[in-house]
């Protein structure tokens, strides 16, 4: 059969350069391993050029494959499975990038991209240490390409192409048995989904997995130097390295951080999420593993301990990818990989596995041989507070780590053990005291001395900061009347004691600027850093403990059944049902639902919600502004829907006000089926509804004879309504009846809170007002608004701390050039 339409050439051009990348890899691999074996000078210059030439080839093969798979995406070709399941016509150009990256596939295919990128690096300026190196850096790029391979050894699939056709992935659907499929079935995709269009996710996965490529390159380096039994020179070309990773993992989790803020529910930045923590554990032993390489390269000390830290920073990165694709987390993440997971478990744990035995390998081979010193650290040197920081931050990966693992623990030993209803409690009331601790040691630890550090020097140093940070610690916790007692007195002392040690940090850091590195910034990398750290923990701390929830419903109107993202009841206090156009008190602000929009080919509804703020003496308008969150209603199980919201926020240099939507009707749900009762009425005269009462103030007749204001009708009557609803709110309503030529005109009046529909009729010489109470007529949103104050301070803290690393790593290549 000819199918007619398909674009058959640029899906096996990109097959074709996935399959080059995979023998590119192995040859460059194998090259390199050979280059790094030989010790005669000219077969080390010729497996090297060897090396170089398929590397570089591998790089090129897998720009084309992006190349391939974007040019799919980006003309809508839907015979491509890839394109299908994850784009979509009517989506925005600016997001066909997201599309790449949110499959499987193509997340693997960027991280491969990554590591193409760093082996060029690596080339020009490892020197000697370019063949061992690489020789790592190769090997994972095998493991990276059979990701993308989806082909069979005998019933053995290997990978996932996303270059594969539906129609051979379905081969057995009637819908291909039709030569003029993509015409008549396949004309579009599925989308992307509507959270990941967002701004920050176009960025935001590059840079992480930048980041995560750049975690094998201190790994590699580690066992390089265990291969060549070089078992300290390593550390001074690998710490550069070191510093970007560092770098590159934190403005990830940044900007993960800035996207779920600002596209998912959590109300917050950070939720402890599984996935959120599984970007964060490698980071925090990727910094202990900087921490000990600086040691080992003023002292000696810390040797075998680098080598292990680095070791874990990679396997547990390579857990996290374990974690988030084979489906682990399903159940108890709301962004891990869902789909296709069971074809990448075995594949993932062979690669753990192999990185592992390499490293165990290499390193119980030369255990004796690894330089140690016996003598005990002095307790009063900078290297002992380093290793106790390091020893700390690997506590804490540890402890998140064992409560992520949860639902793998539950896989292997049958167990149902879960994290509670509160797993923010359980990770901060451990990691508030990390906080302290190493809030401490960044900010005394830059004072002391490398060896011995005598104590009046030290105390002469240190107690200027002490004192200045002590006393802006106590106003920041009186005069922010930091008073977060949700957990007891304790955790509230643990917050101020936090609050000190952060402070700490920031003031100790920044003088050691001015003192210790006399101003030059070039050569205060190390203090950026932790200044820019302790600004993150002020942040992190202020806005956790000082989050307010300022949408308290006091309009008595409630919607039950409302769950936050945690699948937890929310729906007491803390969501406002706004009705349209009627202004509703919220706090210190008048809220009012304005109206709503929507685009024929977007599947989101955009909410417009005016903010005012006056003087309570004067009523003078202090603040007015307008929010856009939007939301859609996502089919579930069971022909039941769900709702899927992004939120709006204003920003301030001290706080943000955040808004996103938790309920809305459903549009295809509502229909009036509601008919009007007829009651027969005087002046003064009450009628009951059933959630209240309604009282004729005013009858008013009128006709041309009576009265000349009625030029385009011959007569009407008015009627003048207050309605008392059983929540003591009133609410004023003048519906009328109209005649012209003898033809009756309605003139219906609402009362959307109440879901009434009023209006006049007119038997004989008698009035009568029609009532009906219908909930087609009543437009609402309920929403929920946190005001976080001073989150700027955590935003600027992490792009502070970067920067520090950036510095370091780049004074470090200028030192070792």
């Amino acid at each position: 059969m000819i199918y007619q339409g398909e674009h058959l050439f640029i899906g096996q051009f990109g097959h074709f350069c996935v399959l080059l990348s995979f023998v590119a890899s192995i040859v460059a691999t194998f090259a390199y391993f050979k280059a790094t074996q030989t010790s005669i000078p000219n077969d080390h210059a010729t497996w090297k050029k060897l090396a170089r030439t398929a590397f570089i080839i591998e790089t090129i093969a897998v720009i084309a494959i992006f190349v391939s798979l974007y040019t799919i995406i980006y003309n809508h070709y839907f015979e491509y499975k890839y394109a299908h399941q994850h784009s979509k016509r009517s989506l925005p150009t600016k997001y066909l990038l997201s599309c790449l990256w949110e499959g499987q596939e193509g997340s693997f295919m960027l991280w491969n991209f990554w590591h193409c990128i760093l082996g060029l690096g690596i080339m020009l300026k490892s020197k000697k240490w370019e063949a061992p190196v690489m020789t790592i850096v190769s090997l994972v790029q095998i493991f990276l390409a059979t990701f993308l391979l989806g082909i069979y050894f005998f019933d053995l699939k290997v990978g996932n192409s996303p270059f594969v056709l539906m129609r051979n992935e379905f081969p057995g659907a009637p819908v291909f048995q039709d030569p003029l499929y993509l015409q008549k079935y396949l004309r579009d995709g599925n989308g992307l989904n509507v959270l990941l269009q967002n701004y920050w996710m176009v960025i935001h996965p590059p840079v992480l997995f930048l980041g995560f490529a750049s975690a094998i390159v201190p790994f590699a380096f580690a066992l390089a130097g265990l291969w060549k039994k070089d078992f300290t020179g390593w550390i001074k070309a690998a710490l550069p390295w070191t510093l970007f990773s560092c770098a590159m993992l934190a403005i990830g989790i940044l900007m993960g951080a800035a996207w779920a803020y600002e596209s998912l529910t959590f109300g917050g930045y950070w939720a402890w999420d599984p996935v959120e923590n599984a970007s964060l554990v490698p980071w925090l032993l990727m910094v202990a593993g900087l921490h000990t390489m600086l040691i080992n390269k003023s002292t000696g000390y810390s040797s075998k301990s680098t080598y292990w830290f680095l070791f874990l920073a990679f396997l547990l990165l390579m857990y996290s990818t374990f974690l988030t694709r084979t489906g682990v987390l399903g159940d108890t993440s709301v962004h891990s990989f869902t789909g296709e997971g069971n074809s990448l478990f075995w594949h993932l744990i062979i690669m753990m596995a192999t990185f592992s035995a390499l490293f165990l390998t290499g390193y119980f081979r030369n255990n004796k041989q690894i330089p140690v010193i016996h003598k005990e650290e002095d307790i009063s040197s900078r290297e002992f507070w380093m290793f106790v920081g390091a020893l700390v931050l690997l506590i804490s990966a540890v402890y998140i780590s064992f409560f992520t693992s949860l639902p793998v623990f539950n896989k292997i030993f049958g167990t149902h053990k879960a994290i509670g209803e509160d797993p923010e409690y359980v990770y901060n009331r451990v990691m508030i005291l990390i906080a302290v601790v190493i809030g401490l040691l960044t900010a005394i630890t830059q004072y002391l001395k490398y060896k011995k550090t005598p104590r009046s020097f030290w105390v002469k140093k240190i107690i200027t900061p002490t004192v200045v940070a002590l006393i802006i610690s106590v106003l920041i916790s009186v005069l922010g009347n930091v008073d977060y007692n949700k957990y007891g007195i304790g955790y509230l002392g643990a917050i101020h004691l936090a609050i000190f040690a952060a402070t700490y940090a920031v003031i100790a850091n920044a003088m050691y600027i001015w003192t210790g590195a006399k101003g030059k910034l070039s050569l205060a990398g190390g203090s950026i850093t932790h200044l820019g750290f302790g600004m993150m923990l002020v942040g992190i701390l202020f806005t956790s403990s000082k989050k307010e929830v300022i949408s308290i419903n006091r309009t008595g109107i409630m919607i039950p059944g409302l769950k936050d993202p945690k699948g937890r009841d929310d729906s007491g206090l803390e969501n406002v049902t706004l009705i349209m156009g009627v202004p509703t008190p919220m706090g210190k602000y008048t809220v009012t639902y304005a109206g709503d929009s929507s685009h024929p080919v977007d599947e989101k509804m955009y909410f417009k919600v005016n903010y005012e703020r006056k003087d309570e003496v004067t009523g003078k308008v202090l603040e007015n502004f307008t929010l856009y969150p939007n939301a859609f209603l996502m089919k579930a199980e069971e022909g039941k829907t769900a709702l899927s919201a992004n939120p709006d926020s204003r920003h301030y240099w001290h706080k943000d006000v955040f808004t996103f939507i938790t309920s809305m009707p459903d549009p295809e749900s509502i229909k009036d089926t509601a008919t009007f009762r007829d009651h027969p009425v005087q002046q003064g005269d009450t009628v009951f509804y059933s959630n209240g009462y309604i009282i004729v103030d005013q009858l008013i007749e009128a006709n041309k004879s009576t009265n000349k204001d009625l030029p385009l009708v011959d007569s009407a009557w008015l009627a003048d309504v207050t309605v008392y609803s059983n929540n003591g709110m009133t609410y004023k309503a003048q519906p009328a009846l109209f005649s012209k030529d003898n033809m009756p005109i309605a003139k219906r009046d609402t009362v959307i809170s109440q879901s009434l529909v009023l209006e006049v009729n007119k038997t004989g010489n008698a009035l009568a007002l029609g009532v009906k109470e219908s909930n087609a007529i009543m437009k609402y949103i309920t929403l929920k608004a946190f005001q976080f104050p001073f989150i700027n301070i955590l935003w600027l803290g992490i792009l502070i701390m970067s920067a520090g690393f950036f510095i370091s790593m780049w004074h470090r290549f200028k030192k070792s050039n």
